[in-house]
């Protein structure tokens, strides 16, 4: 009987207690809403000195405190072995990491919003350091933790899927989140000056204001777009050339429509009169939209002009340029493409031929000088 006992007692013996692949992620969640909810406090303390409370400031102190709360709940959980193996890994954790990100990303809302004056004044520029870095921070922990929770639990590296599909998709992909924000900042800026009546409008700062919406929502359209064609068409062995060259054509007219746009826009959104002078989420989004696009342009550039010069060696050559013009020209660094996609198993057809022809003596060097070269294998 005292066999048995010992038994029955071992098999309902808790696990050996594992360290969370997430741990790290959920400690910064937990210092930056720590920094987040002091700052709000003091914020909205400051505020009510001049103007009585209201539903903005219950909200911004609700979500940051709840976000907290949870992030100390759950490294409170994680030390415990009983309920950590019931935590980690499961539906209820991911449940929680849902409502951290949600409340996270409302608390950026209410506190970066110009109309509020919490972190960020009526003129779009921070005027509480602390309150904007640290929401900002919360809300990128609570990302992290998502992403986390979906490679490591569910399979699913989303980095890696995003990486095997070329730098340019990546930088695509990023455009949409920073177009976004240009579009919310001007918004936000145009209420919290322009929703007044039009003998108190300052003409020239709500005429950006609004400029800056549609050139957020016009770049986010742009960006949603090219996404969609570059993942409908995804490469593959057998060719389908003409496919391949409209989806590189759309890519470099969407990116130098965007580049011209951008030029404009962070000229005339960061000037003196424009409301992405001071520094905020509009003048961060502004330039880091032009810098990602000005890179995307680049690379499509870089990859016409290898492009062109495999073709024209190719000719001299005498090869077979295949169906299509540039849809078997194979841009790759010493037999493999760069970019897309990102197979080192993959050995292209076309390389024996370069090699049958003397491709590789005669010719200059092609490859690696964007690292986006031969991404969409034109």
């Amino acid at each position: 009987m005292r066999g048995m006992k010992n038994l029955l007692q071992l098999g309902d013996s808790p696990p050996t207690m594992r360290r969370s692949p997430r741990q790290l992620w959920w400690g910064g969640l937990f210092l930056s809403s720590l920094i987040a909810m002091g700052s709000t406090f003091e914020a909205v303390r400051m505020q009510r000195y001049y103007s009585p409370p209201n539903s903005t400031q219950r909200w911004a102190v609700g979500s940051i405190t709840t976000t907290f709360l949870l992030a100390f709940l759950s490294l409170t959980l994680q030390m415990i072995p009983q309920a950590a193996h019931r935590l980690m890994g499961t539906k209820l954790e991911l449940a929680l990491i849902f409502v951290v990100s949600a409340f996270a990303c409302a608390a950026v809302g209410t506190a970066t919003n110009p109309a509020t004056g919490m972190a960020i004044n009526a003129s779009g520029g921070i005027s509480f350091g602390n309150l904007y870095y640290s929401t900002w921070a919360s809300f990128g922990c609570g990302m992290a933790l998502l992403i986390s929770f979906i490679r490591t639990e569910r399979g699913m590296d989303v980095s890696s899927e995003l990486k095997s599909r070329g730098k340019r998709f990546r930088l695509w992909v990023i455009l949409i989140i920073t177009t976004l924000i240009v579009m919310g900042s001007s918004a936000s800026s145009y209420d919290a000056k322009c929703d007044k009546d039009e003998d108190f409008r300052p003409i020239q700062y709500c005429r950006r204001s609004a400029f800056g919406v549609s050139a957020g929502c016009i770049g986010c359209v742009i960006s949603l777009a090219v996404v969609a064609i570059r993942v409908s068409c995804t490469p593959r062995e057998n060719g389908q050339g003409n496919k391949k060259k409209i989806v590189f054509a759309v890519e470099c007219i969407s990116s130098l429509i965007m580049l011209c746009f951008y030029c404009f826009a962070a000229a005339y959104l960061t000037s003196e009169e424009g409301p992405g002078a001071p520094l905020g989420n509009l003048y961060y989004s502004t330039w880091i939209t032009f810098g990602l696009i000005f890179f995307v342009a680049t690379s499509c550039f870089e990859e016409f002009q290898a492009a062109k010069l495999v073709y024209s060696h190719r000719n001299q050559q005498g090869g077979d340029v295949g169906e299509g013009g540039f849809s078997s020209i194979d841009l790759s660094n010493h037999g493999r493409p760069v970019d897309w996609p990102d197979n080192e198993n993959h050995v292209p057809v076309e390389s024996n031929l370069q090699e049958e022809n003397g491709f590789r003596q005669a010719a200059p060097p092609v490859g690696n000088r964007s690292g986006s070269v031969g991404e969409v294998q034109i």
